[in-house]
């Protein structure tokens, strides 16, 4: 994904279940989606040569924002918009796919809060209309900028894919947002800046399998742009590196949190101190952070449990425990017979009178 910070701004989005592209072309189609959206640019546009929203408003200034939405299929669709608050995902990317966000953000003001309410679409057979947003910015001057998009969404799941897990399906369905950037400052720009909450361990995070989960906070209204993430996790007695995960491309939106996973991989670990040492590199900053933490003899189990990787250091245990079994049987069986055999023999010494 390529995610603009401050300067660099904004996109229009493309996205088909979770799977978001950008782009900057004035007409945005997906693959599928049946539709088509396009922004028609006012005049307080603050960077003409993108085709998305980055709009120059004043505090308590009211504006209609214009969206030309066409559909390319022989059959009737419904639509439903709505002005979506920016948030970064369980994978570390800008996403704009939910209405109400709830903890995902610390914003302090939304797009639901600021914008008018959601709407339905009906378009007919190659049908084109004009659909409007209403957005009122806050009356308080606020610092930095209100990221969002203009999500629009086909009311009809395309198709229904089977999961491993029984009783559960994916619903795909089809999506396009246009990026909505409202700012009150053209010259004034605030930097992000990126804070490290806590460290857990868990099986149930975006890698789906046993991990180190150190989550991230971007606390100031401003995108953080590209990101590559490293982070290495040692034993805290040696600082030797144990395991560790790199990965690029990802960005963050204002005012939100995730979890970046690291793998154990077939790893097996034990309790104890920990140590996690963790760098976040844009093109223009960089966040290091150091953090002792703590596995507990329970998590350890835990996480060594759901790895299937290690299947066999559980065979070993498993035959350990059964050897132990055996030899303490043998142990006492053999000590019964002895004692029965030294019982025998001290009753043919001392017949009865």
């Amino acid at each position: 994904m390529d995610n603009k910070r401050m300067l660099r701004y904004f996109f229009v989005m493309i996205l088909t279940v979770g799977l978001f592209g950008f782009t900057q072309v004035s007409q945005v189609q997906a693959k599928g989606a049946g539709f088509t959206v396009s922004a028609e640019l006012p005049d307080n546009q603050y960077d003409d040569s993108l085709s998305s929203f980055d709009l120059l408003m004043k505090p308590g200034q009211q504006q209609t924002l214009k969206v030309t939405i066409e559909n390319l299929e022989n059959t009737n669709q419904k639509i439903k918009a709505s002005a979506n608050t920016g948030y970064t995902s369980q994978s570390g990317f800008e996403s704009f796919n939910k209405h109400h966000l709830g903890d995902l953000t610390t914003a302090a003001y939304r797009f639901d809060q600021i914008f008018d309410g959601s709407q339905m679409i009906d378009l007919k057979p190659h049908q084109a209309k004009t659909v409007t947003f209403q957005v009122t910015m806050p009356d308080k001057a606020y610092q930095g900028i209100l990221e969002g998009a203009l999500y629009f969404k086909n009311t009809k799941a395309d198709s229904v894919q089977q999961t491993n897990q029984a009783g559960f399906n994916i619903k795909n369905y089809y999506a396009m947002a246009i990026g909505v950037i409202l700012r009150e400052h053209a010259n004034t720009h605030v930097q992000p800046d990126l804070k490290l909450r806590q460290i857990r361990v868990s099986e149930h995070n975006d890698v789906h399998e046993p991990a180190v989960l150190a989550k991230l906070e971007n606390t100031q209204p401003a995108t953080t742009g590209r990101m590559t993430i490293n982070a290495q996790v040692a034993r805290k007695k040696d600082l030797k590196t144990l395991f560790g995960y790199k990965s690029g491309n990802h960005s963050m939106a204002t005012k939100s949190h995730f979890e970046y996973a690291i793998p154990l991989g077939n790893r097996w670990i034990n309790p104890g101190k920990y140590h996690l040492h963790l760098v976040a590199q844009s093109k223009q900053q960089t966040w290091t952070f150091e953090r002792d933490f703590e596995i507990s003899t329970g998590q350890a189990l835990q996480m060594n449990r759901k790895n299937k990787q290690v299947w066999w250091i559980w065979l070993i245990i498993l035959l350990l425990i059964l050897f132990i079994i055996v030899l303490v049987t043998t142990y006492y069986l053999g000590y019964r017979r002895r004692k029965k055999q030294d019982e025998k023999q001290l009753n043919n010494q001392n017949p009865r009178q």
